[in-house]
């Protein structure tokens, strides 16, 4: 990694018209400037009992290259005790470039202030780069956490082994409603090294604790079904999990319902000389896939965490637990009739995971654990020790480990209260309800996967993963699967199994 540092002290025309002008060159500021990025290229062999379906929402299951990550940046430093990060991300889900783009003021190491877009403070996993977990996806907790996010907060190391971290933060980059404050989300994170604290060489005993939560607004949308008509109920997601390893999306999701939209066509019957007369009309706009409701539903979530890892030396174990409670509530609409409901909904979902890994060339753990995170391994010998070196002139650092993860949901409960003529129904199970609002898939899974990881050197490794998931019941294809005779044309599955390898280079 080539740092380079700018300063105009250094640049002999400015430093004259500064003497020119009878100021000090030393007035100026000093930045250092380093160019950061990650490539992170997968191969993915999937496998269940599914039939194979051409059809744009299964592609989460298809064999395929990927590029996961493809970021550049620049981060440095101002004057010493101001830091900064600006990464741009160019894959990924969202049309946002900006990854992170944050400024951390560090006059005191203690107290320390950053705003921007940054991880939020929760969970160890999260915390630890993609360039540096064990396992090439993270478990499935790590998919309710804020993670990166527009925010502000205060954090440091008050004293040796102790670190804290407080935000308040924001859910996307821009807020969808008119709620009149600022930051309706907050995080919070506290972690002790005990072995740091009690000066136990080559060891680490970590606990730590994390909460965050608050509210956020998401627009519902009517299915994106390509097999059938557009229904004309939207949804909203409130929570919605993929099994581990880059498997199958949705295989448990829980969304509220919101607006019921205007059909596309609009039939009537009337009666002429005792003659009925059926008449058919078109919706301006019409009806189509993916389209908008008016309203937008509110949802606070409140989730806790503790997370416990110990290592010495070349061994390594990590666990954390999850509990998020998601309440959401909003008004609906059916636009054709203008009758006008509150939709509510609640639902609870628990997750934890334990892992294992064991450097088999010996490297410590310890060594990479700072800040109340593990870092990257730095090999005892690199595979190649320099750009003249010949192959095969170190080892490298080899790894394997061991994670098995599960999650489970409990029944959620939802409500319908009218404010205007109509029929609003009331539903307190699981399943499709006369609101729009469902759950679907299975409740519980549990994922066991097994890595063999190949460290070249600081800035190159080589990932082998094989995950095998067993569900709590059969699943299906959501959004895509049409029935023949009630059977599914996709099919049921009960478990499914992914081998992935990535090629992973940072620097």
């Amino acid at each position: 990694m080539k740092q380079v540092k700018f300063s105009v002290r250094s640049a002999t025309s400015v430093a004259v018209a500064i003497l020119c002008l009878g100021a000090s060159a030393t007035a100026f500021a000093q930045v250092e400037a380093k160019v950061t990025g990650r490539v992170h290229f997968d191969a993915r062999n999937f496998n269940s009992s599914y039939n194979t379906i051409a059809d744009r929402d299964t592609a989460s299951l298809g064999d395929s290259f990927e590029v996961r990550r493809a970021r550049i940046g620049i981060a440095g430093k101002i004057n010493k005790d101001i830091s900064y990060e600006i990464v741009g991300n160019a894959v990924g889900g969202t049309t946002n470039f900006v990854d992170t783009a944050w400024g951390n003021y560090g006059f005191n190491k203690n107290a320390q202030v950053r705003v921007g877009r940054f991880k939020q403070p929760f969970s160890l996993e999260e915390q630890s780069s993609s360039n540096n977990v064990s396992f090439m996806e993270r478990s499935y907790g790590n998919q309710m956490v804020p993670g990166k996010r527009l925010g502000a907060m205060v954090h440091g190391e008050p004293m040796t082994g102790l670190t804290y971290g407080v935000s308040i933060y924001q859910d996307g980059f821009n807020e969808l409603t008119n709620q009149s404050s600022i930051g309706n989300k907050q995080a919070a994170r506290f972690t002790l090294n005990l072995a740091q604290m009690n000066d136990i060489k080559d060891t680490v005993l970590h606990i730590g604790a994390g909460y965050t939560g608050g509210e956020s607004s998401v627009v519902p949308v009517n299915s994106g079904n390509t097999s059938s008509a557009a229904d004309t109920k939207t949804r909203a997601t409130i929570v919605a999990l993929r099994s581990e390893n880059r498997g199958q999306s949705n295989v448990y999701r829980a969304q509220i319902g919101g607006d019921t939209l205007r059909p596309a066509t609009t039939t009537s019957t009337s009666t002429l000389s005792g003659t009925t007369v059926t008449t058919t009309s078109t919706t301006a706009g019409g009806l189509g896939y993916n389209q908008s409701a008016n309203n937008a539903i509110t949802i606070n979530q409140k989730l806790r965490g503790v997370e416990f890892a110990g290592a010495r030396g070349p061994f390594k174990f990590q666990m954390e637990t999850f509990n998020s409670k998601y309440d959401a509530i909003g008004t609906a609409q059916t636009l054709a009739t203008s009758v006008t409901a509150v939709h509510a909904m609640g639902v609870q979902v628990k997750t934890d995971y334990m892992e294992f890994m064991y450097n088999i060339t010996g490297e410590s753990f310890a060594e990479a654990y700072k800040g109340g995170n593990f870092g990257g391994i730095k090999p005892k010998t690199n595979f190649m020790t320099d750009y003249g070196g010949v192959v095969g002139n170190g080892t490298g650092a080899w790894q394997v480990g061991y994670r098995t993860s599960k999650y489970s949901a409990d029944l959620p409960v939802t409500a319908s209260t009218c404010t205007a003529t109509g029929s609003c129904a009331t539903d307190v199970t699981s399943g499709a309800s006369a609101i729009g609002s469902r759950v679907q898939n299975s409740e519980t899974a549990r994922t066991n996967t097994y890595a063999l990881n190949w460290v070249l050197n600081s800035n190159a490794r080589i990932m082998f993963n094989y995950a095998e998931t067993k569900f709590g019941h059969n699943i299906v294809l959501l959004d895509s699967n049409s029935t023949v005779a009630n059977t599914p044309t996709g099919g049921t599955t009960d478990k499914e199994r992914v081998i992935s390898v990535r090629s992973q280079f940072n620097f």
